[in-house]
């Protein structure tokens, strides 16, 4: 692996440090050569050296890059095999293993660097570096990794053994991509319009929207992969897509763990955490805002955090690699491992910049979670949250029509303007996907919706809501769907968290239990991490549907097979078999 063909090199300055930035081809242990661009700081000598491997290009870690460069690091960041200047052929996280360690090893044996090697990345950058990590690479010092989940199929491929869109719609940006997308520009026209309005497609059935990726082979298999196993099958269970069953083979290296209440892979972070914490001697950090997917400002959606919520990551970076690789002490991140904001208390009013002040304070803790008691809310006849299940049992019903589903409006999932993620009112508007009107989501017919009374006391809900619906329903599948909602004085409601379960699934995704029409049956599913203050005088609130699109395809109710149906859905509240939700609450909050 001494063989190294230089491309380009030029000088760069950044604040007060000057680096060169020069463009290799890397070659893994097949021969196959991955484009690397080497951030190296002038005149200093050897250096630590941090890995950033991405399938989205490599011109991404320009900031960081040239960031960390200026704070004397050594930065290698590679295009990953198969995609923009890498040879090879692109499957997600099959070879970001072997080539994770090919990587680290490379850049440990140069020059330039001291032997000491760490890693950074977000998403699938930091599953990346997962994969590189269960290879124990000898030179891995430190890792650095920002929402990278535990378990693919339960945080985005099947959410709730529900085929959630916005991986079909990241395999289109990947053809779009793709080294081969210069040769189909007509079809490559294609993948943008659906980039840039996704509607039309998403609204085709799985086998038709197929069809655009017939000029992109390796998008064409993922696809086709991804249509092929929708149970939690030996798939999923590779160890690019699930750690489960590989923790035991990390490398034992420090680790931060970062991630937002509204990304969609945070309780797989936080499962990362909890799992390596307990199995491993170095030191293990979280870290949890109040974002999405894309972390560190202070607001999010709708919502503003206030100020203290923003954090500088590049900072963060820095003094995470300055104390693992340099000896230097924590400026930034030392104290209890566990760091979260508690989302709420603030005024409630707009701000100046027209968001919502939802306000909130960053928290520190010992252990996951962070001290609880579930408080139990029953689902009441009356449309209530009530402490008490009711005496007698009832029923609250609706029909769910996949021709027209209940639109995302906030949570963790979002297509662009269309469909906006984050803290968001729980309200239509005709430019959202799936809008026609400007109603509240839950005056629609087809969604229930249980709420307390205003709160006589604060209630800071931290970790993972859980509900148990009793159900029936008169076709062999379909989908229910809970929603955890902050309900402000002024009736704003604020979605907090948001769980989903496909019912054929109810015994367990890698199995399939058909529904028997008028059967009542148990179904328990969690609604993701989250730590929210509801606060006196608010409203908490449940609202139970069947659908959630464009984050979820609509459930036909069938077997699979001839048209969609609509569903006559029956959920039983009250008696000795009800429904309720479970809270993880704080023992001083309830």
């Amino acid at each position: 692996m001494k063989r190294l063909f230089l491309i380009l090199s030029v000088v760069t300055s950044c604040a007060a440090e000057t680096f060169t930035v020069s463009t290799v081809m890397v070659p893994m242990r097949d021969g196959v050569e991955l484009a690397t661009d080497v951030y190296r700081p002038v005149g200093e000598g050897e250096l630590p050296v941090l890995v950033y491997r991405s399938p989205y290009g490599r011109g991404g870690a320009k900031g960081d890059a040239s960031y960390l460069a200026s704070h004397g690091y050594v930065v290698v960041a590679q295009d990953v095999r198969g995609r923009f200047d890498s040879q090879g052929t692109f499957y997600p996280f099959v070879n970001e293993g072997p080539d994770g360690y090919d990587t680290i090893e490379w850049a440990a044996k140069q020059s330039w660097s001291n032997g000491k090697v760490g890693t950074f990345g977000a998403s699938y950058l930091a599953w990346d570096q997962y994969l590189a990590a269960m290879e124990r690479p000898p030179h891995l010092v430190t890792m650095f990794t920002l929402v990278g989940g535990a378990n693919f199929y339960r945080e985005y491929g099947y959410p709730g053994g529900i085929p959630n869109l916005g991986w079909p719609i990241w395999m289109v940006k990947s053809a779009q991509t793709s080294p081969g997308a210069a040769l189909h520009a007509s079809e490559t026209k294609v993948l943008a319009s659906i980039l840039n309005d996704p509607a039309a497609w998403l609204h085709l059935d799985s086998e038709a929207r197929a069809a655009v990726f017939a000029q992109f082979p390796e998008q064409r298999r993922v696809y086709r992969d991804f249509l092929a196993h929708p149970s939690f099958d030996r798939y999923w269970k590779q160890p690019g897509f699930y750690n489960f069953d590989s923790y035991h083979k990390f490398a034992d290296v420090p680790m931060l763990f970062l991630t937002g209440w509204y990304d969609y892979f945070s309780e797989g972070v936080v499962d990362n955490f909890v799992a390596l914490s307990k199995i491993q001697k170095t030191p293990k950090k979280l870290i949890i805002g109040p974002w999405p997917h894309p972390t560190g400002a202070n607001t999010c959606g709708d919502g503003y955090f206030g100020e203290v919520a923003g954090v500088d990551q590049r900072a963060m970076m820095a003094d995470w690699f300055d104390h693992w690789m340099k000896g230097a002490e924590f400026q930034l991140l030392g104290g209890p491992p566990i760091r979260y904001f508690r989302m709420g208390g603030g005024s409630g009013k707009r701000t100046a910049k027209g968001k919502l002040d939802v306000g909130g304070t960053w928290e520190t803790a010992s252990k996951w979670p962070p001290g609880e008691t579930d408080l139990r809310l029953f689902l009441a006849p009356d449309r209530a949250l009530t402490r008490e299940a009711a005496a007698q049992q009832t029923t609250a019903g609706f029909a769910y029509d996949p021709a027209h589903p209940v639109p995302t409006i906030g949570g963790r999932y979002g297509v662009g303007g269309w469909s906006p993620n984050c803290a968001q009112d729980q309200v239509c508007n005709p430019k959202y996907m799936g809008c026609d009107n400007t109603k509240p989501l839950n005056q629609r017919v087809d969604v229930l919706s249980f709420s307390t009374g205003p709160l006589q006391a604060p209630v800071e809900v931290t970790g993972i809501p859980r509900v148990h619906l009793h159900v029936s329903s008169d076709v062999p599948d379909t989908d229910f769907v809970a929603k955890l909602v902050d309900v402000y004085p002024d009736g704003y409601a604020l979605i907090v968290a948001e769980g989903q379960l496909r019912a054929r699934y109810r015994e367990g995704f890698d199995k399939v239990r058909w529904l028997v029409p008028g059967e009542k049956v148990d179904l328990q599913f969690g609604l993701g991490v989250t730590g929210n203050w509801f606060a006196a005088g608010h409203k908490i609130r449940v609202d139970i549907s069947s659908s959630d699109f464009p984050r979820l395809e609509p459930n036909p109710n069938t077997r699979g097979s001839g048209p969609p149906v609509i569903a006559h859905n029956t959920v039983y509240v009250g008696g000795a078999k009800g429904s309720w939700v479970d809270l993880p609450v704080k023992e001083s909050s309830q």
